[in-house]
C-alpha cells in the first residue's frame, strides 16, 4: 500500500467540513483534486468512505472508522511537530549524561547547574557508569554524550569521536599512621610494599595505573579495592594504607596532617577526561549546549 500523507490529510479536512468543496477551499486545493485523493484512497483500502449528496459528503461507516484513525495520527504528528519546535528553542528536551561517580560530582555538577540555572525546562539525566558501560550506553543510544577518563581503547569508542576536556593526576595520599613517610622519597617498589588502598581493577582509572608499574617491572597488589574514589580518602585517613587518589578532586583534603602526599622518585602520567560522543547521530540543540558549557563556552 503506498497512499500518501496528504491523502489522508485530504479524507479528514473532507470529513470535518463535511462538503468537498468546502475542503477543496480550505486546502486551497480544487474540488476535482479532493475527489480524485478521496476515490484513490477508497480504490486503496477497497472501502466507500463518503456518501455525497446535497447537503455535501457524509461519511460511511468505514469512513467514521477511519477518521478516528486519521484523527489520532494527525493529532500525535501534531504534538511531534509542536515538541520539536519547543525543543528548537530550549523550552523542552532533555539531555541524557553518562559520567561515573567522580567525575559527576568533581567535574560535570557545577557545569549540570549552570545549564541547569540557565535552561529550567530542559531534563538531565544523569547515568552513573564504569567507563566501559558507559561508553557502551553511548553506542547503544541510551545516552547523548559520555564523559569517561582517559585513554579508552579504540575499539570500545564504536563510532564515537572523544574530546579532551581537562587533566588529571594521580598521586599518593596517607595518614597519621605513616607520618614515618613524610619527607621521605619513595621507589616504586617501596612504594608497592606498603598497604594500599586502590580503585577496583574494572575502573578506568586503577587499569592505567597498574599498566604504568607493570610496564616498570612492578605488579601492585592492593590491600583494599573500593568502588568509589572518595572513600578511598577516607579508608587513607583512618590509616588502613596508601591511596591513590586523583589530586584535582582531592581539594582541600589533602591538609598536609590528617592526610598528607607521599615524595616519590616517579610521576605517573598525566591522564585526560575527554567527551564522547556518537559521529553519526546529529544532537539536539540541548545536547550541544550542554557540551559546549563543557568546553568551556558561555
Amino acid at each position: 500500500m503506498d497512499i500518501r500523507l496528504e491523502s489522508y490529510k485530504v479524507f479528514y479536512t473532507a470529513a470535518e467540513c463535511g462538503s468537498f468543496s468546502e475542503a477543496a477551499k480550505k486546502l486551497y486545493i480544487t474540488q476535482s483534486a479532493v475527489s480524485q485523493q478521496i476515490k484513490a484512497l477508497e480504490n486503496e483500502l477497497g472501502a466507500l468512505l463518503f456518501v455525497r449528496g446535497r447537503k455535501g459528503a457524509k461519511l460511511t461507516s468505514y469512513g467514521e472508522l477511519l477518521f478516528e484513525y486519521v484523527n489520532g495520527a494527525l493529532e500525535r504528528i501534531e504534538s511531534a511537530e509542536s515538541l520539536f519546535s519547543r525543543m528548537k528553542t530550549l523550552d523542552e528536551g532533555s539531555v541524557r549524561i553518562g559520567a561515573g561517580d567522580t567525575l559527576t560530582r568533581h567535574f560535570l555538577i557545577d557545569i549540570i547547574k549552570a545549564f541547569h540555572e540557565k535552561y529550567p525546562r530542559i531534563k538531565i539525566e544523569v547515568i552513573n557508569r564504569v567507563t566501559g558501560e558507559t561508553l557502551s550506553m553511548l553506542a547503544s543510544g541510551a545516552v547523548d554524550i559520555a564523559l569517561v577518563n582517559l585513554p579508552v581503547e579504540e575499539a570500545a569508542l564504536k563510532n564515537a569521536e572523544v574530546i579532551p576536556v581537562g587533566s588529571m593526576h594521580e598521586v599518593f595520599v596517607a595518614g597519621k599512621a605513616f607520618s614515618n613517610l613524610k619527607g621521605k622519597i619513595l621507589s616504586m617498589e617501596e612504594l608497592a610494599s606498603l598497604p594500599l588502598v586502590m580503585l577496583e581493577p574494572k575502573s578506568n582509572t586503577r587499569a592505567v595505573t597498574d599498566a604504568y608499574f607493570a610496564a616498570n617491572g612492578v605488579v601492585l597488589k592492593p590491600e583494599f579495592e573500593l568502588g568509589s574514589h572518595d572513600l578511598l580518602f577516607d579508608f587513607a585517613k583512618s590509616g588502613l594504607g596508601v591511596a591513590c587518589v586523583t589530586e584535582e578532586f582531592a581539594g582541600e583534603l589533602i591538609d598536609g596532617e590528617n592526610l598528607f602526599r607521599l615524595e616519590t622518585d616517579f610521576s605517573l602520567p598525566a591522564r585526560e577526561i575527554g567527551v564522547c560522543r556518537m559521529k553519526n547521530v546529529a544532537p539536539t540543540l540541548a545536547v550541544r549546549r550542554l557540551t559546549g558549557m563543557i568546553f568551556g563556552d558561555k
